[in-house]
């Protein structure tokens, strides 16, 4: 059982390495970095989404969030608004240059893993499809104690 935890956790090393910031065929996210890939899309999946939920939702400090923030507004991708219902919360609305450059990459990574398992069966793709989903849950629990106990 242990070598099974052993060989997960290399599988997903493997997956994060041709996935990751090198990305695929060289290149990940267009102009991103994979950690501003995945605020963009947090922003863009959630109106009125303030720094605070985007740092949230990539497991990163509100100062660091900002950091990303920034690098996003640079290139034009995300804009800072204050929240019409507090004044105090800073929201991050996708600009719609943001928007086109979060849907061309999901485009182009989704078009990719099709054509990696376009051979299986549909069950062996749901197989995957549930082990991944299970495997991102166990984590995000994870978090949640890991979060409660500090």
């Amino acid at each position: 059982m242990k070598n099974s935890f052993s060989d997960i956790y290399s599988l997903l090393q493997e997956l994060a390495w041709h996935f990751g910031d090198h990305g695929i065929n060289g290149e990940c996210c267009e102009d991103l970095s994979l950690v501003e890939f995945m605020a963009l899309k947090a922003a863009h999946e959630n109106d009125n989404f303030s720094i605070q939920d985007i740092g949230n939702s990539i497991n990163f400090t509100k100062s660091g969030a900002t950091r990303i923030i920034d690098r996003l507004e640079t290139k034009g991708y995300v804009k800072r608004e204050r929240s019409l219902t507090d004044g105090r919360v800073c929201c991050v609305p996708v600009t719609d240059k943001g928007a086109q450059v979060i849907s061309q990459i999901i485009k182009k990574n989704t078009n990719y893993v099709e054509e990696l398992l376009q051979d299986l069966d549909p069950q062996a793709i749901d197989n995957i499809k549930t082990a991944m989903e299970i495997l991102i849950k166990s984590v995000h629990r994870q978090d949640i104690i890991k979060s409660k106990s500090q």
